[in-house]
């Protein structure tokens, strides 16, 4: 069984911020592709869809690609 955190405004970052956070991880064109393909790659829980606005968490996406490593 796993606990669920509570997710707050402050956890999300917009997903578009994210290779001006992270350019040595995340160049621009690295990032649409792995948006995109979020479902396929493993990253989709890290994503959350707000209206029209695709928001990441950051915690949640370093968990992803740990998760990735690990595997």
């Amino acid at each position: 069984m796993t606990t669920q955190t509570q997710v707050t405004l402050n956890d999300l970052t917009p997903s578009k911020k994210i290779p001006e956070k992270y350019p040595e991880l995340f160049p621009e064109k690295k990032w649409k592709w792995k948006v995109a393909q979020r479902q396929h790659n493993g990253l989709a829980r890290a994503f959350r869809k707000i209206g029209r606005d695709l928001y990441v968490n950051e915690l949640v996406l370093a968990e992803c690609i740990n998760e990735q490593l690990t595997a």
